[in-house]
């Protein structure tokens, strides 16, 4: 820290002020749900991120962020959210509350909150996420040579409206908030970033940086394809500390994957230490 930010701190009071303030969110699918919760509470504290760097689900809210105005940021991440988690084929009987419980994996009456977890994940895979992805029909496995058909099991069309409903584009190209999305180049496997500093940036960019395999499609953008980035790396620390011209930086990560654990005892344990 400098003699002049540290006198600046002492005599406020004060976190002390740095040049960039950045918040690097991971992927981790519907993890990512607990970005938005740390960002609400930054911004509770009256932190202001002015570059956010993010991977796949960590790019959406990344996107969101940037893509609103300062005092819909969290009510926006909060809109997303609900409109993509809602359950799907209950919500319109009059007992649909119940059975909403039970998806979400609250207790039922008869099962645990675990069995009910699976049940709703096992929802989501058979018939997608509104807002989101939607199942191939038919799958891929029965088509060839027809592109993303062939290559996905999900068809992730849904998610360019949401986003647009949800990001205000031309706003996150202002510059205002500087955001980036990492995502990985099919033919050479070489990492990439879409960064509002260097490119113009549209849904699809945002899409290219969650397009996980063998589940989404790759996004082409410029004739060249993309996957998720945490094909290659899973957290975009490295944007924001590799960047030129390094300012003094204060950076927030959020691990939604901790890096030790328990010796995994059953194949679900295995599943999840290896994230």
């Amino acid at each position: 820290m400098t003699a002049r930010r540290k006198a600046l701190a002492e005599d406020t009071g004060d976190t002390p002020p740095y040049d960039t303030v950045a918040l690097v969110l991971q992927g981790g699918g519907a993890l990512g749900s607990y970005q938005a919760g740390v960002y609400q509470g930054l911004h509770e504290a009256g932190i202001r991120p002015n570059w956010i760097s993010g991977i796949s689900i960590g790019s959406i809210n990344a996107a969101i962020i940037a893509g609103s105005p300062e005092d819909e940021r969290v009510d926006r991440l909060r809109g997303f959210w609900e409109s993509i988690c809602r359950p799907t084929g209950f919500a319109s009987l009059p007992w649909g509350d119940a059975f909403t419980r039970m998806f979400e994996g609250q207790p039922f009456g008869f099962g645990s909150p675990a069995m009910n977890g699976q049940v709703s994940a096992m929802q989501a895979l058979l018939t997608g996420q509104p807002g989101f992805f939607k199942p191939r029909f038919p799958p891929p496995y029965l088509v060839r040579g027809r592109g993303a058909a062939s290559t996905s099991f999900y068809d992730t069309t849904p998610l360019a409206d949401t986003l647009r409903q949800f990001v205000d584009f031309k706003l996150l190209n202002s510059g205002a908030v500087r955001a980036s999305f990492g995502a990985v180049n099919v033919r050479s496997g070489n990492f990439a970033y879409f960064d509002t500093l260097h490119h113009t940036l549209g849904p699809e960019h945002v899409m290219a940086s969650g397009a996980l395999p063998p589940g989404f499609p790759s996004v082409e953008i410029g004739g060249e394809h993309y996957w998720d980035g945490g094909v290659v790396s899973n957290t975009p620390l490295a944007q924001v500390l590799t960047t030129e011209n390094m300012r003094d930086t204060l950076a927030f990560q959020v691990d939604l994957w901790p890096a030790r654990g328990e010796l995994p005892t059953s194949l679900e344990e295995v599943a999840e230490r290896q994230k």
